[in-house]
């Protein structure tokens, strides 16, 4: 574990999620001494005796392996390292401003404990300027110099929840160093555990090449959703033009879908909005597109069955995605918003999420208790067993079924007397016009920081 003339044999990694507990798994699998950081007090717990709740392929099996090892080791306050990586999460607050406070504590704890010939790198997603404004900071109101004394680098994660430990073995990794030696440092602890090639390139560069990513995807995902509104309104099934559309060598249309949800897609273009506002008007009206979806198809539920205050809909899914346990900044958290102002009973299923309620409606993983009797049923996430739904499976009262996901084998509810009514196509009859009122995005006029 030889990086030039430095030898690092301990890290110390603050923030034990969904990218920082893998990441010390992993690279206490590889030969280091590592210490986990945790404000949670339950989670440097479980830690400790080799355990946690997080539903990742092959963590739980690596992080026995390491605990057991006596190679990785959980605390709630950092210690003196060769490394420091930092992994805490980078919300945005109600009014789409970056939350950088976890950064700032993180950093804070850690900047004590640097010494001289440390490395520190920042993994979490942050707004352009972050490392330098913020890590960069600290470590030289200790006395620092992250040009000389201290070596620092952004390096963000690049994983898909539910398999993030493969893909940080397999991914590419951006290695953005405040110095070309940092940047080397980095790569060298990086090829520990990691087959994928190693990127080097400038703090700068690396936060930028991150946020790009995410926002690229938030767009994309913003014209598939557009496409499903004018099929919606002409009366023409969406995805049928998606796929004939992707049939051109140089088009490739995603799937429109209720919303985007996560960690990063619904967050990470507003770390640019808030910080380029005079460039981002196409990324605010992207994410103003998104974030309407799911209050989109509960509108045009209600205008083709007459939904209405006091009636009971059945929501399927409360993760972002399929087949995860993660709801973070999932659009069924919109919706659930949306039925309570609107006057609607919901009953929330999710055969993964481990809740028993959440924004004071009930969450079950019981399909029958959340769905019987009830007036309509609302599909918001494409977990598998909502793909091999029956009629006998949902004994509700009412007549419809709204598939945000597309996952019903609607012939055999249309068969059993039920009306389905699809994301991207016209209702039955062809006769729904529903036309939502896409909020505008705040304008942002502060930069809320810039790159020094």
């Amino acid at each position: 574990m030889t990086s030039g003339k430095h030898v690092d044999r301990t890290i110390c990694v603050i923030g034990l999620g969904y990218v920082g507990l893998p990441t010390a798994a992993l690279l206490a699998r590889s030969g280091y001494d590592v210490l986990g950081v945790d404000i949670d007090e339950q989670v440097v717990a479980d830690v400790n005796r080799g355990t946690t709740s997080l539903q990742e392929e092959g963590l739980r099996t690596i992080l026995a392996d390491a605990v057991s090892s006596g190679r990785l080791r959980a605390a709630a306050t950092p210690e003196a390292a060769d490394i420091f990586i930092i992994c805490v999460p980078t919300p945005i607050t109600a009014d789409h401003r970056a939350d950088l406070s976890a950064v700032t504590s993180a950093a804070e704890a850690m900047a004590p404990c640097v010494e001289t010939g440390s490395l520190v790198i920042l993994e979490s997603t942050s707004p352009a300027g972050t490392t330098r404004n913020v890590i960069g900071a600290a470590l030289e109101a200790h006395g620092h110099d992250v040009q000389t004394g201290v070596h620092v680098c952004y390096c963000p994660e690049r994983v898909l929840p539910g398999d993030t430990v493969g893909e940080l073995v397999r991914n590419s990794r951006i290695i953005g160093g405040v110095t070309p030696e940092a940047a080397e440092r980095a790569a060298g602890m990086y090829k520990s555990f990691c087959s994928g090639e190693m990127c080097r390139t400038t703090d700068r560069v690396a936060e930028l090449c991150k946020l790009m990513e995410n926002t690229y995807r938030d767009v994309n995902i913003a014209i598939a959703n557009v496409f499903a509104r004018i099929g919606e309104e002409a009366g023409v099934d969406a995805h049928e033009a998606i796929r004939l559309a992707n049939m051109h060598p140089r088009v490739d249309i995603l799937s429109p879908g209720p919303g985007v949800g996560g960690h990063c897609i619904p967050v990470d273009p507003w770390f640019l909005i808030e910080g380029f506002p005079a460039c981002t008007d196409l990324l605010a009206e992207a994410r103003a597109i998104n974030d309407t979806q799911a209050v989109r198809l509960l509108d045009r539920l209600q205008a083709a069955s007459g939904l209405n205050k006091g009636h009971h809909v059945a929501i399927l899914g409360l993760a972002y995605k399929g087949d995860i346990d993660d709801p973070r900044d999932s659009p069924t958290l919109a919706l659930i918003r949306e039925c309570t102002r609107r006057g609607l009973t919901a009953h929330v299923h999710d055969p993964l999420v481990e809740t028993d309620g959440i924004a004071g409606v009930p969450v079950t993983r019981n399909l029958k208790l959340a769905v019987n009797g009830a007036d309509a049923v609302i599909i918001m996430t494409d977990h598998a067993c909502y793909r091999s739904l029956t009629p006998d499976d949902v004994p509700m009262r009412g007549q419809w079924i709204a598939d945000g996901r597309g996952v019903l084998n609607d012939t055999a509810f249309l068969a059993a007397g039920m009306q389905v009514l699809s994301l991207g196509v016209a209702a039955q009859g062809g006769t729904e016009t529903v036309r939502v009122e896409i909020p505008s995005a705040p304008q942002v006029t502060n930069q809320f920081v810039g790159v020094s």
